[in-house]
């Protein structure tokens, strides 16, 4: 096996299932050639070996840690590293020290994807950026915003575009590889919809929805933050008198993530806003604006904008809403049995 084949295997190609897993990049200066050249018919048993290897020819561990990584998992002929592990155990439980079980628990995942993703490699299955875009500008349409609003949420989150972007490209691969795999596999009776239908009945009865924006202003913490808060909610008050919008004062003065955007909630159900907001909201009509109300987060003002009334779902026009999700839970199941079949024939040790 000549170097730079070797260098090849020992990188981590891909970013699995976790968009901000980092990718590590070993650049080994390897002079043993005679070695590697026996070494070369068994891969896995090499990746083994290297560690003992390396304890000899680099003395000092503090610089073979830093060299090469804790190797925590063999899955077939790649390896996953401690340091991806702690990526993505960051990403899921916002921690680098979750207990042991969550910690197992997030490297089987890692180990599922990895191999979904030998599996897709091996198929010839792939995924091109525009693939990804349109995935993307289908997303922004369905959910009725902008492309700049979904990398400002994505920011708020505490990821980026370029890590949505990955998110997507390995969902579409594995879309491609469950339907050549698993899909075939997947019915959805009428009778199964029906039955769904007639159990889960109120989920498909009528209600009003409102169009809301709100001003929110956090509690005080002193006596002068006190006396400020009240001089600001009196301010507002009078400037909307005056006639000056809503939206624009919301910008101004709001301390909520939806300042930016005017104070702007969207469409909410009754049933979805707080008892001390649902209760004011529905005596208001559109265009009113709300007294001062005491919430769990600080004093909000709500303008009510629009409102309409959302009629009840017939079975048919429910049918196909619920038929794609028994084919998603039913497509997600099988998955499940494929990828246990997968994790049988395949090489896996782990070195947690």
């Amino acid at each position: 096996m000549t170097y730079h084949v070797f260098k090849k295997n020992l990188k981590i190609l891909l970013k699995i299932k976790y968009p901000n897993l980092l990718i590590l990049r070993l650049d080994l200066k390897i002079k043993y050639g005679l070695l590697w050249q026996k070494m070369r018919n068994n891969l896995r048993q090499f990746l083994l070996s290297l560690i003992v290897v390396f304890s000899i020819l680099v003395p000092n561990h503090i610089a073979w840690c830093r060299l090469l990584d804790r190797i925590v998992a063999i899955v077939n002929d790649e390896v996953i590293t401690l340091s991806e592990l702690k990526e993505a155990m960051i990403y899921l439980t916002k921690t680098p020290n979750p207990p042991p079980e969550v910690k197992r628990r997030v490297l089987e995942e890692i180990i599922n994807a990895r191999l979904t993703a030998q599996q897709a490699t091996k198929l010839g299955l792939q995924v091109k950026d525009a693939e990804v875009e349109r995935a993307i500008q289908n997303i922004i349409t369905q959910n009725g915003i902008t492309l700049k609003k979904l990398k400002e949420d994505l920011i708020r989150e505490g990821s980026s575009y370029e890590d949505y972007k990955d998110w997507i490209k390995i969902q579409l691969l594995k879309s491609k590889l469950i339907g050549l795999q698993v899909q075939s596999k997947v019915t959805v009776t009428d009778e199964e919809i029906r039955k769904y239908y007639q159990a889960h009945i109120d989920e498909y009865k009528g209600y009003t929805e409102y169009y809301l924006r709100h001003i929110l202003l956090p509690f005080p913490s002193t006596d002068e933050d006190k006396k400020r808060l009240i001089y600001v909610q009196q301010e507002i008050l009078r400037l909307l008198k005056e006639g000056i919008s809503f939206p624009e004062l919301a910008q101004k003065y709001s301390q909520a993530p939806t300042a930016k955007d005017g104070g702007d909630l969207g469409w909410i159900k009754a049933t979805e806003l707080t008892p001390e907001i649902r209760n004011i909201v529905t005596l208001l009509q559109p265009g009113e604006i709300s007294p001062w109300i005491k919430t769990h987060s600080g004093f909000q003002l709500i303008q009510l904008e629009k409102r309409r009334e959302v009629p009840d779902k017939t079975f048919s026009e429910a049918k196909e809403e619920i038929y794609r999700l028994f084919y998603q839970q039913k497509m997600e199941e099988r998955y499940r049995q494929w990828l246990t079949q997968l994790r049988e024939k395949a090489y896996i040790k782990i070195l947690l």
